[in-house]
């Protein structure tokens, strides 16, 4: 999904949809603009660049007793 109107203020600190585009553009940030003149942002484009998509590792719960030396 895209970033809603709040989103997009709070990433680019500009209120004006070509502001948010000048910013966008600056920080090489891919979107398209809607009917409405507002640029369009995939939310899964910012969460990734941001570090907010992390792949979390499987961890294994049980100790590995036969690692342990004594």
């Amino acid at each position: 999904m895209f970033l809603n109107r709040t989103q997009l203020k709070e990433l680019t600190g500009y209120v004006r949809p070509s502001s948010h585009m000048r910013w966008l553009i600056g920080n090489e940030y891919p979107f398209e603009v809607g009917a409405d003149g507002y640029p369009r942002v995939l939310v899964s484009l910012v969460e990734k660049r941001l570090g907010g998509y992390i792949k979390s590792a499987k961890r294994n719960s049980s100790p590995k007793f036969s690692e342990i030396r004594g």
